[in-house]
């Protein structure tokens, strides 16, 4: 009674993977595979046959793929096909002692397995081993070592689902050492017979540094990531990379790059280009075409981190600086850009032809904000060098606010040591400026820190002459007057630029300021003085001036 009730519920599960299959015949090649704990089901159908496999434990079989040898003790497999509406099936279980049992059945009638079983099951085994993965170690190794690389490649062009062929391909790289030219052709595979990239992926993570144990295998192992459509599982794999690139290799520079340009998402090419540097060691070349592939980045965000991520940069590399700043000049976010250039100011000292590079570079921001940021942030430069200078004006000279450029000029004066070709370019800029406030405060700012040379001196007034405000243009005249470095030659330059003056009011409260020092005594200096006083319109002011002199 026990024996047939143990049949009645083998017969009802057959019949349920016989109902479980009744769809219409599939035009495409469908895969379906679910585990759960130690069982396996799979599902397979193309447009003359379903297959529909379920098996638990450990599945054996012979040499030639026609026999089960061994399933696990309590373990079976279950294989049903169905073909153009016939339908067969069998039944293999394994008891407590891991002998086997058979049932075989067409349609729903139980048929003799030997011989009628026996043979179909040699039919069908070979492609039920492809289609489920059943025995996948043991058929890696027994066909590997019968045929080599090219053998196991050709087996793995037999099998459809990416799923076993990815066990194989586990198999095979557990189970064997390849040297480089087997590790480049499975490789290669990878890329070209795996169309998920979640199996290809997966693989090229874990067996990673087995792809990198030479240079050629490692140009094999990029082209092969750069296979996968999924930005995603590309980003996973080449984080997950820890053996040592060799980047003095051309090649290796061209293919890894390669791969990261491939990808569509600027936060997966950051993120890899951001945890490239922090885990390998750059050559200077991969340096230069790590910023060639920022530069084509469509995200401002992405590539000012990565740009700022760099921390080993060597600036005096001339094809690294100039890649630099070629890639600033492809932004165009002015916070970005303006960011990066504040970064590599704070970590590097410029030389002059760099300062060049990024002078360019702060012409095209669009920003007043952030150009006055930028050039406040210069700690440095030589404004001895001609091209420098005329650079740094020239920038200061292009920006259209009068308040950044104020700002820049007098952090100008606080900060760098002008020689006196520079103290003319910037009295230059400065007269230049149409706010007759910042114009002022510029040139108060200048005055205690300026030389009293004469070209210097002449550079000074002549801005002084481009004020349209009275007011300001006489505070700045007084400021003069009042430095502690006031002589002769600037008191005649203070009482030329007053003669300019229309308001009578600060023009007399100029040359009061004038009458007051020791150089009123001067001759020449008091001609000039009554030269301006007789240009006052008012009787009044003009006896005022006349009497602080003869007193």
């Amino acid at each position: 009674m026990k024996t047939l009730q143990i049949k009645m519920r083998q017969t009802l599960l057959l019949l349920a993977i016989l109902i479980s299959g009744t769809a219409l015949l599939a035009q495409d090649i469908t895969f379906n595979s679910t585990c759960n704990d130690d069982r396996r089901s799979i599902r397979y159908s193309d447009s003359f046959t379903d297959y529909d496999v379920q098996v638990k434990g450990d599945v054996s079989v012979n040499d030639d793929d026609t026999r089960i040898t061994a399933i696990t003790p309590g373990g079976y497999l279950k294989i049903s096909k169905k073909t153009f509406g016939n339908r067969r099936a069998i039944i293999i279980e394994s008891d407590s002692k891991g002998s086997l049992t058979y049932e075989y059945y067409e349609g729903r009638k139980e048929v003799p397995y030997d011989p009628e079983g026996k043979k179909w099951l040699a039919d069908v085994l070979l492609e039920v081993v492809r289609i489920s993965g059943i025995a996948a170690e043991d058929r890696t190794k027994r066909i590997y070592n019968k045929g080599g690389i090219d053998a196991f490649l050709e087996e793995i062009h037999m099998i459809e689902s990416n799923t076993v062929m990815g066990a194989y391909f586990s198999a095979l790289f557990d189970q064997f050492k390849l040297n480089e030219n087997e590790t480049m052709a499975a490789c290669e595979a990878i890329g070209s017979e795996i169309s998920s990239n979640t199996e290809r992926g997966s693989l090229l993570r874990k067996y990673s540094d087995q792809f990198m144990q030479s240079n050629a295998t490692m140009v094999v192992y990029f082209k092969s990531i750069s296979k996968l459509s999924s930005n995603t599982e590309r980003g996973s794999v080449l984080r997950k990379i820890s053996k040592e690139i060799n980047f003095n290799d051309p090649k290796v520079i061209s293919a890894y790059f390669g791969c990261v340009d491939g990808m569509s998402s600027n936060t997966e090419r950051g993120s890899v280009l951001r945890n490239l540097e922090k885990t390998q060691d750059l050559s200077e070349g991969a340096y230069v075409r790590l910023l060639q592939s920022v530069k084509h980045f469509s995200s401002n965000t992405e590539m000012g981190s990565v740009m700022r991520s760099l921390e080993n940069l060597n600036m005096q590399n001339p094809e690294i600086a100039t890649e630099f700043f070629n890639t600033v000049n492809s932004m165009s976010s002015n916070t970005e850009a303006g960011l990066t250039l504040r970064h590599i100011l704070k970590r590097h000292e410029l030389s002059d032809k760099n300062m060049l590079k990024l002078l360019q570079s702060v012409k095209h921001l669009t920003s007043n904000t952030e150009t006055d940021a930028v050039m406040t942030s210069i700690r440095k430069i030589n404004l001895s060098n001609e091209q420098v200078k005329t650079s740094y004006f020239n920038m200061i000279n292009m920006m259209t606010s009068n308040t950044s450029a104020g700002s820049v000029l007098r952090y100008t004066v606080k900060n760098h040591n002008m020689p006196n070709n520079a103290w003319k370019s910037y009295f230059s800029v400065a007269g230049h400026l149409t706010s007759n406030t910042e114009m002022g405060s510029v040139l108060r700012a200048a005055i205690p820190a300026m030389p009293h040379d004469q070209a210097v001196l002449d550079a000074f007034f002549a801005s002084t002459r481009m004020f349209t405000s009275n007011t300001e243009h006489g505070m700045v005249l007084r400021a003069v007057v009042k430095d502690a470095k006031f002589d002769k030659a600037s008191c005649m330059g203070v009482l030329e630029s007053a003669k300019m003056l229309i308001s009578n009011t600060e023009k007399s409260t100029v040359l009061s300021e004038v009458a007051k020092t020791s150089y009123i005594t001067d001759k020449e200096v008091k001609d000039k003085y009554m030269e301006v006083a007789k240009t006052l319109t008012s009787n009044t002011d003009y006896r005022n001036a006349v009497d602080r002199i003869l007193n």
